[in-house]
């Protein structure tokens, strides 16, 4: 094979393996506590926060739910597929089973309201994480 055939197969590899990656997508783990114990059945969500005013993030955000050991893997919302996309998110996590209209926490909470204001944010990293944890402090 010609060298220069050699480098073209080369660059062709890389180009399809940075398309894969060019999305943006990568995997997001991690553990929730509260008081250093774990939170079962909590609700966790990424949602991205533009680079730039007025521009919308390039994917939607990302959810999961954490298990009996507090653990939780993220899923984006749309299209439904493991992961959350790279950069700046808003974390919010909750436990609760319904909304109030009165602005009073919903049924079930236990997650303090600084977990669940829109304030908390987490930056996912270019190769991913298994390490997004949350040791919440509450009453």
């Amino acid at each position: 094979m010609s060298a220069s055939r050699c480098r073209t197969i080369v660059l062709l590899l890389a180009v399809a393996a940075g398309c894969n990656w060019s999305s943006g997508i990568v995997p997001v783990s991690g553990r929730v506590t509260l008081n250093g114990q774990p939170l079962q059945g909590a609700s966790v969500s990424f949602q991205p926060v533009s680079p730039r005013e007025n521009e919308r993030p390039t994917a939607s955000g990302s959810a999961g739910k954490t298990d009996a050991d507090g653990r939780f893997t993220l899923r984006l919302i749309d299209p439904d597929r493991e992961g959350a996309l790279v950069g700046k998110h808003t974390v919010t996590i909750t436990t609760a089973s319904g909304a109030k209209s009165d602005g009073a926490a919903a049924g079930g909470e236990r997650v303090p309201k600084a977990w669940r204001d829109g304030t908390q944010r987490f930056e996912v990293p270019s190769g991913g994480t298994t390490a997004a944890n949350f040791d919440l402090k509450g009453p």
